[in-house]
Order: structure tokens, then C-alpha cells, then sequence
């Protein structure tokens, strides 16, 4: 069943309604997300006997709810409110869930006699459960802060294919403020999924900064290196620039290159934009574009081939802060 928007857009809606704090000192914070993707690739092999096509659309919605538990108190007397938890240099106990519903089909068809096989016009669902546990602990004297999470999730497949996986996973991190609004941060994590594992080991840097007298900008950069069961490996480059013309709006781009990891390369292209409504109470949404050329143009054997993949999505959340 898919996830229904309207439904969504309303429980954002309830938590303006419901929430209407406004103190600046708070110990926790809640939220609820949707967000919502579309992927299409298609591949085209160009034989001495005729032509090898198939392409394949999926569908993803997701559903995600998150709170935090700011156990020493978080203070947003200073800087953008959406920076609260960076400049306040506050710790968290936080946990989040996240329902996820696919649609995937794909299509395979050939005029080489060399591969006689009909057209295959195949369809299948896919829904899935994760739950995330993240704990941060800042030493506000010294800067330095350490990090570690749980997850775990568990996938079914329906249609033509019918199986189901779990998956869990684990993440440990040291990091420090280099300057008195600047982190530097390591990571490491792996998952360890049905029929294989894959290990993550990353770098991170946030950095908030002025221009003039009134605006602020935010800077995150961040890299990754990933090794999956059977050698398989994949880069992640991540730089975000946020822009703050007051404390209570922010706007921004990121961009993200991946590759590696299947022969995939895909850049990504994202826009996004967040509001304070109310002191405690913010409304957020962004839109993401990924060009991807996930088998590569080749030729192998005479034979040409060229393949191609795009993605879209957009999200909106709404989160509130309260004592």
C-alpha cells in the first residue's frame, strides 16, 4: 500500500497546530518526515544481429518519525535556530522510524537472434521497517565529542519476486571543534545485511561562519569510502553551502558525487529551504535531481552499448521543540 501524501501533509499541519512553545531552553524535539523518489534506467546493447533493450522504474515513499532527548539542556540564544545543536555544542540521545513502500518494474526485450528469449514486462512491490538509535556526547569545555548508533530493518518483496531481508548495523565516531563554531569528524560503521556486509569509513566538516552584519552561511563537506562483501567499492564526495539572511529561514544547494559501487557514477543536485514558523516549530522541504550512468558506454565485441539513469525526489518535514 502506498504511503498517502494528503495524510502526511496533515499530520504537518497538526504539529503547527498542536505545538505553541516558545522559550529558548528546551530538552527535546520531535518531527515527522515524507519523502518521496522516482528512478528511471534503460540500457540499449546494439549487436551485429539486432538490438538488446530493457529498462526498469522505480517508485520509493517514505514515512519517518525522529525525537531527540537533549539530556544537558539545549539553548538556540545564538546563531540560526536550525544551527542550535552546532553552536550550543549540545548532547542527544535520539531514535527515529521509517516505513518505506516501493513500486519497481522492468522490462526486457531483443531482436538478436543470438538471444532468442520473448519480451519479460515483470512488476513487484517491496515495503520495509528500519529503526535508528544515535547517541552524541559533547564536552562543552574542550570540544571534543563522540558518537555511535544502531540501526536495524527488515524488507519484504511481493509480486514477481517474493523473499524478504534484515539487515543491521552499527556506528561509532570521535570528533572535535576546531574553532569555536567548526567540527572536524570521523567516522566508522558497517551493515551487515543477508548475503553480505559493507563497511563505511567517512570524514565530516561543518563549519558556520558571517557575512556582514546580519547574514550567516553554513558550510558541510563530507567524505566516505565504502567496501562491500566481494570487493565492491564506492566513493561519496558531499558539499552543502546554507545560506541564513535571518536566525529563522535558511535556503541552500548540495551537491553529491558517487562512484564505484557496481560500476555506478551519479552526481545529485539538491535545493533546500527551512522556516522557524514559531521559535520552536520549523517546516522544511528540499528537491533533489541524480543523473547517473550506471553500466557505462562501451564496446565490447562489436557490440555497442549505452545506459542510462536519472532520479528525482522531493521531501518536506516539520519539527517542533519542547521542554
Amino acid at each position: 500500500m502506498r504511503i498517502n501524501t494528503v495524510a502526511v501533509i496533515g499530520s504537518l499541519v497538526g504539529i503547527l497546530v498542536a505545538m505553541n512553545a516558545s522559550a529558548e531552553q528546551y530538552d527535546f524535539e520531535a518531527g515527522v518526515a515524507f519523502d518521496s523518489t522516482r528512478f528511471d534506467g534503460s540500457q540499449t546493447i546494439s549487436t551485429a544481429g539486432g538490438t538488446v533493450f530493457n529498462s526498469g522504474e522505480t517508485d520509493t515513499d517514505e514515512l519517518r518519525l525522529f525525537g531527540s532527548w537533549y539530556f544537558a539542556g539545549l539553548s538556540d540564544d545564538k546563531g540560526p535556530l536550525a544551527r542550535a545543536v552546532l553552536v550550543d555544542r549540545a548532547s542527544s540521545l535520539s531514535i527515529g522510524y521509517s516505513r518505506s513502500d516501493q513500486t519497481n518494474s522492468a522490462f526486457l526485450t531483443s531482436d538478436d537472434p543470438a538471444f532468442p528469449f520473448p519480451p519479460i514486462d515483470s512488476r513487484f512491490d517491496s515495503d520495509g521497517d528500519s529503526f535508528v538509535a544515535n547517541f552524541r556526547y559533547v564536552d562543552r569545555d574542550s570540544g571534543w565529542f563522540g558518537t555511535a548508533g544502531l540501526l536495524t530493518s527488515d524488507t519484504s518483496l511481493s509480486g514477481f519476486v517474493d523473499d524478504s531481508f534484515d539487515a543491521t548495523g552499527w556506528r561509532l565516531g570521535v570528533g572535535k571543534y576546531v574553532f569555536e563554531n567548526t567540527t572536524l569528524a570521523l567516522d566508522v560503521s558497517q551493515v551487515n545485511a543477508d548475503g553480505g556486509d559493507a563497511t563505511a569509513v567517512a570524514v565530516s566538516l561543518e563549519h558556520l561562519g558571517d557575512i556582514g552584519e546580519s547574514w550567516q552561511y553554513a558550510i558541510d563537506v563530507g567524505y566516505s569510502r565504502l567496501d562491500a562483501t566481494g570487493g565492491s567499492e564506492q566513493d561519496a564526495w558531499r558539499a552543502a553551502i546554507a545560506l541564513y539572511p535571518s536566525r529563522s529561514f535558511e535556503f541552500g544547494v548540495a551537491v553529491e558525487d558517487v562512484s564505484g559501487l557496481f560500476g555506478q557514477d551519479a552526481t545529485g543536485l539538491e535545493g533546500f529551504a527551512s522556516w522557524f514558523v514559531k521559535p520552536n516549530v520549523s517546516l522544511s522541504a528540499r528537491y533533489r535531481v541524480d543523473d547517473a550512468d550506471y553500466f557505462g558506454n562501451v564496446s565490447i565485441g562489436g557490440a555497442s552499448r549505452v545506459s542510462d539513469a536519472d532520479k528525482d525526489g522531493f521531501g518536506i518535514s516539520a519539527t517542533v521543540r519542547f521542554k
